[in-house]
């Protein structure tokens, strides 16, 4: 009889022919964007190192495989549980949808790859998906026939037939259309064309490994995650760093006070900022004020400074003290006392105004809602702050930079770019060495100018078309907030499954227009960024009931265009949008001062 059955295997072989279950008494789908960008940055990553222009889907056996790490699965005969690692096998489940769609608009057929063998497995004569989760199935399958619509339909999707008696909507549906929308955002543009999408697939599929561990008892599969997960005895880097740190102090006195002293401030940033979260300050602390080198994008090419410090920075210190100026027993004890206390507590506080308003930090809260990847801004923020600042040139600082983050997330989305960790990360790691440590005047000059580079006045374009929910929910959100002067919360203007909350709706659809306004000016017009409003769940049904001149009259009254308070022409529907997109891109300039 077996007890106990491990081995390596590819994507393709667990995605496939198996179904899986993810019993109720499981944890949900909980994974952020962060974690999302953090699995496609490396996926590209590694898949970059191999690829070579003029490769073939042929070749890319002599790729190197990625290691995803165990999946713990407990074969009661029938299907198999998930027991661990149903995080990752969502989120590649999620990542294949995508990639189904995208090889459907891009490629010819015979170029492409039937992703549905990996997402259904055939069950009584019928497919099922092989995530088999009954009050996910309806999203999942939403994305797979549907994905166009998904955030249109989210509230129908949210209170599904599974739905109906519970109190509370299924937190993994809110994260499963979430995390989908951050991949369509986040997936690399350099891998969508026909010559790398399909050998990114292939490589996907078949060399990204994971060691599926199979028990053929449920004792027996949570022994084996309990064993897997148990961390007591282990180092982490952050303590093997503060060993090497430490058995450079001679003095036993000195050396066991930074032991106190270290031990206190990480238990703070933890308790402050959440679990790993000391690991993720060292790697942005030392890539923001010691990394000088990052890997160049030539194949084969060996990790930097940037890179290292992200993968190992314990090992990089070690191996650095010198460029660090850490020689004497003093140096590493000033280097604790002095450098790790100073922007260790610069950056709990940095993280503590981003999470809520704050005096003189509200725009820190707002910009967080859409961003760059925390493992590029928090090295920016760091960067221009010297110990020699007092707390007002820090904070003056931290605004510059953050002013700075806002404008080029926000530019570069308007313009149709990625703002992915991937597609940037040259350019930010570029400009952290480029502003260390610079005085707030020429902080300020720097980074404007950095900003005209890219754009001029705006890279708000006339009739800028609507391209992107998540973002754009976001924008209106942002007009709303600066109109209203700050009077709302403006977390309550984010997408949320509240009854209360606010939806992104066109004012009119092709369907409301007479049909002498239906031509190519029009839908230029429908699909414009102007022909669209913030509006509150409850407001919905009342507002499709409307005719035409109505529903602006209804947006007006109601709050939802405050912007055009002093427009009157409501039947002359090109003529209202039209204003409307002259009053927006004015807003535009307020708001982002491009």
């Amino acid at each position: 009889m077996k007890f106990l059955e491990a081995k390596d295997r590819a994507l393709a072989d667990i995605l496939s022919r198996s179904r899986f279950r993810i019993d109720a008494f499981q944890r949900e789908y909980r994974w952020q964007r962060k974690h999302i960008e953090a699995l496609i940055s490396d996926l590209a990553t590694s898949f970059d190192k191999n690829y070579t222009y003029g490769d073939t889907i042929s070749t890319y056996n002599n790729y190197d495989s990625y290691y995803m790490g165990p999946i713990v699965l407990c074969d009661d005969g029938k299907e198999l549980s998930v027991v661990d690692g149903q995080q990752r096998l969502t989120s590649f489940t999620l990542l294949l949808i995508f990639l189904h769609h995208a090889q459907n608009n891009l490629l010819d057929q015979t170029l492409s790859i039937d992703l549905r063998e990996h997402l259904y497995v055939k069950r009584g004569g019928k497919d099922t998906l092989i995530l088999n989760v009954d009050s996910r199935k309806r999203a999942i399958e939403h994305l797979i026939n549907n994905p166009n619509d998904i955030f249109r339909d989210i509230d129908d999707i949210e209170n599904g037939e599974a739905q109906k008696n519970m109190h509370d909507r299924d937190e993994s549906i809110l994260n499963i259309i979430g995390r989908y929308e951050d991949i369509t955002k986040l997936f690399p543009e350099h891998l969508m064309n026909e010559d790398r999408l399909p050998i990114f697939i292939e490589w996907l599929l078949h060399s990204v490994i994971l060691v599926e561990i199979k028990a053929f008892s449920m004792e027996s599969a949570y022994t084996i995650f309990e064993t897997m997960n148990d961390r007591g005895l282990s180092l982490n880097p952050t303590e093997i760093l503060k060993g090497y740190l430490l058995s450079m102090i001679d003095d036993d006195e000195k050396g066991e006070e930074m032991n106190v002293f270290w031990r206190d401030r990480i238990f703070e940033i933890k308790t402050q900022i959440g679990v790993d979260s000391d690991l993720d300050f060292f790697r942005n602390w030392l890539r923001s004020k010691y990394a000088e080198t990052k890997r160049s994008t030539a194949k084969g090419s060996e990790n930097l400074d940037f890179e290292q410090i992200g993968t190992q920075f314990n090992s990089w210190v070690k191996n650095n003290s010198s460029k660090m100026f850490l020689k004497r027993s003093d140096d590493f004890y000033y280097f604790i006392k002095s450098d790790f206390d100073f922007y260790s507590s610069v950056y709990v506080e940095l993280f503590k105004r981003k999470g809520k308003v704050q005096e003189r930090f509200e725009n820190l809260y707002v910009t967080s809602f859409y961003t760059i990847a925390d493992s590029l801004s928090y090295p920016l923020y760091l960067s221009p702050i010297s110990k020699v600042d007092d707390e007002d040139a820090v904070a003056r600082k931290i605004y510059i930079v953050d002013k700075f983050i806002d404008n080029y997330a926000v530019g570069r989305t308007f313009q149709g770019k990625s703002i992915t960790q991937s597609s940037i990360r040259n350019y930010i790691y570029d400009l952290v060495k480029d502003i260390r440590n610079l005085e707030v005047e020429d902080l300020q000059y720097t980074l404007k100018n950095r900003l005209n580079e890219g754009w001029g006045d705006t890279p708000f374009f006339h009739m800028q078309q609507m391209n992107n929910w998540g973002f754009y929910h976001y924008f209106f959100a942002r007009m709303l907030y600066h109109i209203r002067d700050s009077e709302l919360d403006f977390q309550s203007l984010m997408r949320s499954k509240k009854q209360t909350s606010y939806v992104l709706i066109p004012i009119f659809t092709a369907e409301e227009i007479p049909k002498v306004l239906q031509d190519s000016l029009f839908y230029s017009y429908e699909y414009a960024v102007a022909n669209f409003v913030l509006i509150r769940r409850y407001d919905l049904d009342a507002y499709n009931s409307l005719s035409i001149p109505d529903k602006s009259r209804f947006l007006l009254i109601n709050g939802y265009l405050p912007e055009m308070q002093d427009y009157q022409n409501f039947d002359d529907i090109l003529g209202l949008l039209a204003h409307r997109d002259r009053i927006i891109t004015e807003l535009v300039m307020q708001i982002w001062n491009f």
